[in-house]
């Protein structure tokens, strides 16, 4: 037996099959900078070895190795794991100790059952499924390909989970949850909705996307990036960064390569997203501005766990990053090309201009108005009704009071305009 996916999740595999009596015959992985793992050697190419299991945790990841491989695939079940003779399994699939499957239950392809967890009768099963540890599915119960049921989770008989939704630990699941949806509690409640109409992120239409910048918030925005495919709400495919201070080639972390500077992306053939994810707002903007490829669009990247309290009257433009925790309330209006790098709070009628950068734990108080080309720092906050000009700095823990003047930098509780020299 093969394994593709050097993980965690793999360690446990090798122990099903050594409980089995089967022989890991190699160990494949992308990362080259895995070597071994439990002594067994990682090789980074592989050559058409079969059977194969893909021994990743992440549901997405999993079916993305899967549909590359043209291969026969195995099916791994624990000799500890109760399976009714009335079931079907699908191939790929990872049945763990202690694990139950009762009669006439249908599970698909690439699935993972894991440790403790029990299906019921008659319950249907999607491909690329994952039923974490001591989950339990009652009888005649639907998931849909690609969920995540969290650990010691309780669907009730007949609900239907849908795709590639996630249920939290722990809940108790009394009635439907919808395609690309998270849920969680006791009962379990609808958390987040995708934000436009549910597409499977799998499907062949994915877009592809490239990170202009491949420092750090390049890295953040590539994984946030992986955290919107996961959640349902877009497909993207990562092709790589440009950057015009990294050699083309250059690996950057397990997203991709840097496959040029603004010469190769103006030169680029075919139609691409672009997420600019450089800190400096005058540099966000010269970046921009030098973008001449009419083959280049500038989507939104806003993180599953943006939180907007009055859609209807919330307003963006393109080109945004959101990151994590963000949330505004009513009457907001966001321009272009601006980064809220998390855990940001933006109340009732604030507008927000262009090229702006929100710093970790920005605060803007009610009627609000940012200008374009501002850098707000760590934990400033910018109190009720002040307006902000153009290219001013505000300070980490700083609090703005009163009208800036544009183009200079402002430090301190009550923030006030300080001189370098």
């Amino acid at each position: 037996m093969y394994l593709y996916g050097a993980s965690g999740h793999a360690k446990v595999i090798i122990d099903i099959l050594n409980a089995s009596g089967i022989k890991v015959d190699a160990l494949f992985d992308d990362d080259p900078s895995i070597k071994e793992l439990l002594t067994i050697p990682v090789k980074h190419q592989w050559n058409g070895e079969s059977p194969v299991v893909v021994s990743v945790g992440n549901n997405l990841s999993r079916r993305q190795i899967a549909e590359k491989l043209d291969c026969k695939f195995g099916t791994i079940i624990h000799p500890a794991a109760v399976v009714s003779p009335y079931s079907t399994i699908g191939e790929g699939t990872v049945i763990m100790q202690g694990s139950v499957i009762q009669s006439d239950v249908k599970m698909g392809k690439h699935c993972i059952l894991n440790t403790g967890a029990s299906i019921d009768h008659e319950c249907i099963i999607g491909d690329y499924v994952h039923i974490s540890p001591q989950a339990t599915l009652c009888g005649n119960v639907q998931v849909g390909e690609g969920a995540w049921i969290g650990a010691a989770a309780v669907v009730i008989p007949g609900v239907k989970i849908g795709k590639w939704c996630t249920v939290g630990a722990g809940s108790v699941v009394v009635s439907d949850v919808p395609d690309g949806a998270t849920a969680y509690g006791n009962p379990c409640r609808i958390r987040t909705k995708p934000a436009v109409p549910y597409s499977d992120p799998t499907a062949p239409c994915a877009k592809r996307i490239a990170i202009y910048g491949a420092g750090g918030l390049g890295r953040e925005v590539a994984g946030g990036i992986m955290r919107i495919n996961n959640a349902g709400r877009q497909r993207w495919e990562i092709v790589g960064f440009f950057d015009d201070n990294i050699p083309a080639g250059t690996q950057v972390s397990h997203f991709g390569q840097v496959l040029g500077g603004i010469d190769e992306l103006n030169a680029y053939g075919e139609p691409l997203a672009l997420a600019i994810a450089v800190g400096s707002p005058k540099t966000r903007k010269q970046i921009h501005d030098r973008i001449s490829n009419p083959n280049i669009n500038f989507p939104n990247l806003i993180a599953p766990s943006f939180r907007v309290l009055d859609r209807q009257t919330f307003e963006i433009g393109e080109g945004n990053i959101i990151q994590d925790n963000c949330s505004v309330t009513c009457d907001v209006k966001i321009g272009n090309f601006n980064v809220m790098n998390g855990s940001n709070a933006v109340g009732h009628d604030v507008k927000v201009g262009d090229f702006n950068v929100l710093m970790p734990g920005v605060r803007l108080s009610g009627e609000v108005t940012v200008g374009d080309c501002n850098l707000l720092g760590v934990d400033s906050i910018v109190l009720q009704r002040v307006k902000m000009g153009n290219n001013i700095t505000l300070g980490a823990g700083s609090v703005m009071m009163t009208k800036p003047k544009d183009g200079f930098t402002y430090i301190g509780v009550p923030a006030k305009k300080f001189d370098f020299e």
